[in-house]
C-alpha cells in the first residue's frame, strides 16, 4: 500500500467516524501541519461520559505504522443537567487517566491496529474498547443528591455541586436562594445573535441568576432543545454577587479548553453581577485556531449587551481594557 492508499485509507476512516458519531464529533485540525491529525469528541455510553482525543495519523499509516493519540479530556455528561427528582443534583465525577492507564491505552492501540485489524484502520474498534476499559476503572455516576435551599441546609448539607466556587472555595449549588426573592424555577433566558465562521456556528444564552439552583436550572432548560444538548461544545460562566457581599464565580469549558475561563474574564471586565452566560458552539469542519475564542466572547458579550445585562459604563470600561476605541 502506497502513501496514496494510505491517505484514501485514512479519508474514509475520517467520514466512516462522522456517519458513526455525527458530523460535529470530528474536528480536523490544521490541514497546512505536516503530519494530518484530527480531534475526536466520542462518546462513552458504559462510562456516561465523552471523552476530546487528538488523533495523529502519520503518512505510513494504516499499513505500517498505528495512529497516534493525545488524551485531551473527559466530559462528565450527567454533568450537564440536575436529576430527574426536583430540587436533586448529579454531582461531576473526577475522570481522568493515570499513568498506568495511558500506557495501557496506548499499548491496546497498536495491538489492536496490528493483530485484530491486521494492519488496517483501526480507530473505532479502539475507541469500543477504550469505552469498556475505563468503564472498569472510573467512578460510576454519583447518585442524586440534594440541593440545599436555605442558609441552615447549606451550612450542613455535603458539597453538591457540579459547579465550584472559584472566589469562596464552596460550591456553587450550596449556595442559599436570595433572601425575600421570589422566581420562577427557571429563570428568563436571552439568546443572542448567532456568529458564524467557516461553518461553525456559535450562539450564547444569558440569563439573571441568583443562586446555585438557578444556575443548574437555567442550563437544564438549555439542555432541554436537542439542537444544543448536542452540540459540539456548551461553554458556561457566571458571577453572582451573595448577601454577604462577596462575588461567587466559575466557570466550565465543556471540552473547549480554556474558554471557560476567557468566558469569565469577560464578566470580570464587564463587571457582570448575578448572570451566567453560556455559549454554544456547533463545530464546521475547519479547526479555527486562536478564532474561535474571539467568536465565543463576542457572542457572550453582544448577547449580554443586547439583553440589557450590562450598563453603558461597563461596556465603554470593556473597550478600554481590550484596546478598542
Amino acid at each position: 500500500m502506497n502513501a496514496s492508499d494510505n491517505w484514501q485509507r485514512q479519508q474514509d476512516e475520517i467520514v466512516a467516524l462522522q456517519a458513526i458519531f455525527g458530523e460535529h464529533a470530528v474536528e480536523i485540525s490544521d490541514a497546512s501541519s505536516p503530519q494530518r491529525s484530527f480531534f475526536l469528541h466520542a462518546p462513552l455510553d458504559l462510562c456516561e461520559a465523552r471523552a476530546s482525543i487528538r488523533i495523529y495519523l502519520p503518512e505510513t499509516y494504516p499499513s505500517s505504522d498505528p495512529p497516534l493519540f493525545e488524551w485531551i479530556s473527559a466530559h462528565d455528561s450527567n454533568a450537564d443537567r440536575v436529576a430527574d427528582r426536583p430540587g436533586y443534583v448529579i454531582p461531576r465525577r473526577q475522570l481522568a487517566l493515570s499513568t498506568d492507564m495511558c500506557g495501557a491505552i496506548e499499548h491496546e492501540l497498536r495491538r489492536a491496529w496490528m493483530e485484530d485489524m491486521c494492519c488496517d484502520v483501526v480507530i473505532f474498534t479502539w475507541v469500543t474498547w477504550l469505552d469498556t476499559y475505563l468503564a472498569e476503572l472510573w467512578p460510576r455516576p454519583a447518585t442524586p443528591i440534594p440541593l440545599p435551599r436555605d442558609d441552615s441546609s447549606s451550612a450542613s448539607a455535603a458539597p453538591a455541586a457540579s459547579l465550584c466556587n472559584a472566589q469562596t472555595d464552596k460550591p456553587l449549588v450550596d449556595l442559599p436562594l436570595a433572601d425575600n426573592l421570589v422566581r420562577e424555577r427557571t429563570p428568563n433566558i436571552f439568546t443572542g445573535t448567532a456568529l458564524e465562521m467557516k461553518k461553525s456556528v456559535f450562539v450564547a444564552h444569558v440569563a439573571q441568576v441568583f443562586s446555585g439552583e438557578d444556575v443548574q436550572a437555567m442550563r437544564d432548560e438549555l439542555m432541554r432543545d436537542k439542537k444544543i444538548a448536542q452540540a459540539t461544545h456548551n461553554i458556561l460562566a457566571y458571577r453572582i454577587r451573595l448577601n454577604n457581599g462577596s462575588i461567587c464565580q466559575d466557570n466550565d469549558d465543556d471540552g473547549e479548553t480554556a474558554a471557560g475561563k476567557r468566558l469569565g474574564h469577560l464578566l470580570q471586565l464587564v463587571d457582570a453581577e448575578n448572570v451566567v452566560v453560556v455559549v454554544t458552539r456547533w463545530f464546521g469542519g475547519t479547526h479555527l485556531g486562536p478564532d474561535r475564542f474571539k467568536l465565543i466572547n463576542n457572542a457572550a458579550r453582544q448577547a449580554l449587551e443586547a439583553g440589557g445585562f450590562i450598563d453603558d459604563q461597563a461596556k465603554s470600561a470593556t473597550s478600554k481594557k481590550t484596546g478598542r476605541k
